[in-house]
């Protein structure tokens, strides 16, 4: 008689466990075969008809897709606050064992400004062959952007190392910013405003074929996304306003004034500014689980 209520409880408990793993299989995106490759030019338009998901935290979409050698995705931003300072400091894109959170393999997708030297290296070092000719043509261009994405974790950047000058495949991006209009014919002030930005991604499925694939069809994995936060010249500043600060108040012998009720809530305000923390550009990052299709 006493056994039974506990039977009830464990069939219960067991039940509520597989509703909770079959919940959070159905949450993992499921990446289609696309037919046509996606064009990384930081526009949507062949991303029609997609499965896009939301993280409505900083109002921006996704979505996902794959063809026989590129695993692609693209993320639109609906508001500023969303986006942050991701145009600046970069997007990163992490490749995680499914239900891990790891980051010891990922890219970082930032926009580089290089010299032609520096472009000759870096296409020899992946592999590429140039001609005196070539060499001269890259040279017409004293500074060139790169859209690459720089390898994130010791192991797949150790692994890299070992085969420099061999053909090796980058991870490549775009990205767009409809910022609002000015000058005769802008929209009236809290009518025009941030518009849209798009970020387009192509990781290639296996960048070199000396390396093991970095993700195989039809086996689960976590990705993971982050961006936003201070910029390095951001950064720089508030640590020297907050030593300019510092330094007023010890010459003053008097004490540091935070505003606010709390110190959390303010900033250092001395005569040269305040630092408003809760103004700082917000830093996000979000998770989802990825099933690529084989077919």
């Amino acid at each position: 008689m006493k056994r039974k209520p506990l039977v009830v409880v464990v069939a219960l408990a067991m039940f509520f466990g597989l509703l909770t793993l079959a919940s959070a299989q159905q949450q993992a995106y499921k990446s289609l075969l696309t037919a046509e490759p996606k064009q990384i030019d930081g526009q949507e338009n062949d991303w029609e008809g997609a499965s896009f998901q939301s993280f409505k935290k900083a109002g921006v979409d996704y979505a996902v897709a794959h063809d026989g050698q590129h695993l692609y995705l693209v993320l639109v931003f609906h508001n500023e606050t969303g986006l942050s300072t991701a145009d600046e400091t970069g997007i990163y894109v992490y490749l995680s064992q499914a239900g891990k959170k790891s980051k010891d393999l990922g890219f970082h997708f930032i926009k580089k400004v290089i010299s032609a030297e520096e472009a000759i290296a870096r296409l020899e070092a992946m592999g590429e062959t140039l001609t005196e000719e070539r060499k001269a043509q890259v040279r017409e261009k004293k500074m060139l952007v790169l859209y690459e994405g720089e390898p994130i974790g010791k192991k797949f950047k150790a692994d890299l190392q070992k085969i420099q000058g061999q053909k090796f495949e980058p991870a490549v991006f775009r990205g767009r910013v409809d910022k609002p209009k000015r000058g005769p014919g802008a929209a009236a002030s809290g009518q025009g405003g941030f518009q849209k930005a798009v970020f387009e991604f192509r990781i290639p499925l296996r960048p070199s074929p000396a390396l093991p694939p970095l993700l195989e069809p039809g086996q689960p994995l976590n990705v993971g996304i982050e961006w936003g936060g201070l910029t390095e010249q951001r950064q720089q500043e508030l640590m020297a306003r907050r030593a300019a600060a510092a330094t007023r108040a010890t010459a003053t012998d008097s004490r540091m004034v935070v505003s606010g009720d709390d110190p959390s809530e303010g900033g250092f305000d001395r005569g040269g500014g305040e630092i408003d923390f809760k103004n700082l550009p917000k830093k996000f990052n979000f998770w989802f689980g990825l099933v690529v299709s084989a077919q």
